[in-house]
């Protein structure tokens, strides 16, 4: 086993049988990957059909971390990555927005890179399964990231990224942004410990459905520009 995944998971009880399944099969399939699910504090029984589902592949590369306080997902995607001992850790949506078929491609990016970014915007044609505040929300970020960051991607959020651990681990270690930003900051991280960074297509699954939007087009945008100015004041004060 070469490469670690990740996939942060909340309150996902509705789903998290369908997507056990296909990265058990995947798993099984592919045996250089091992996955790791960390629960985030969730407050159904994500965790407790997890734990029951786990058990019964007692073999298997699939494995669990929980805590009972929700952190956030840039806070569980650290979690699982400091229990990495892979040369590859990758971290994707835990209800598999993206297909799983996606990791190979990644993995073979980090062969020449440090840290692989999916981009939506590179996969061509129209993505008609993303409910239009979420376009709206990832447009203006992208816009906001540019700016604010002099990031240079037109895609900073997708749920899909790789990194060679000991990359992740210096990365990580100066995270400070926790919440929908934190891609963002590992990003302005990367680029700042001079790190290679390449971008590969991602595309949303078809089948896909996002269960509600937890975006608030009024609520949220102040707080997104706060977190990324929180991120150029980090960089200026020396915190990085």
């Amino acid at each position: 086993m070469h490469t670690t995944v990740i996939l942060p998971v909340y309150n996902e009880a509705e789903i998290i049988g369908r997507v056990f399944r296909e990265v058990s099969r995947f798993a099984r399939q592919h045996e250089e990957y091992g996955f790791v699910f960390v629960d985030d504090g969730s407050i159904d029984n994500t965790a407790q059909i997890l734990r029951g589902l786990i058990r019964q592949q007692e073999n298997a590369p699939l494995k669990m971390l929980s805590y009972s306080r929700n952190r956030g997902k840039g806070f569980a995607v650290r979690k699982g990555m400091e229990q990495c001992d892979t040369e590859f850790f990758c971290f994707t949506d835990g209800d598999l927005a993206y297909s799983l078929d996606h990791l190979p491609m990644l993995v073979d990016a980090l062969k020449s890179h440090d840290v692989v970014m999916g981009s939506r915007n590179l996969a061509g044609g129209k993505q008609r399964n993303i409910e239009i505040s979420r376009r709206i929300m990832g447009w203006g970020f992208n816009l906001l990231a540019r700016m604010v960051l002099k990031l240079p991607y037109r895609d900073t959020q997708a749920g899909l990224k790789g990194f060679r651990l000991e990359a992740a681990k210096r990365i990580f270690a100066k995270q400070q942004i926790f919440d929908f930003c934190f891609d963002a900051e590992l990003l302005f991280l990367a680029r700042r410990l001079g790190y290679r960074i390449a971008e590969l297509p991602a595309r949303v699954s078809e089948s896909h459905v996002y269960r509600g939007s937890q975006v608030n087009l009024w609520r949220d945008p102040p707080r997104m520009f706060l977190s990324l100015v929180r991120i150029r004041c980090n960089s200026a004060r020396g915190k990085y």
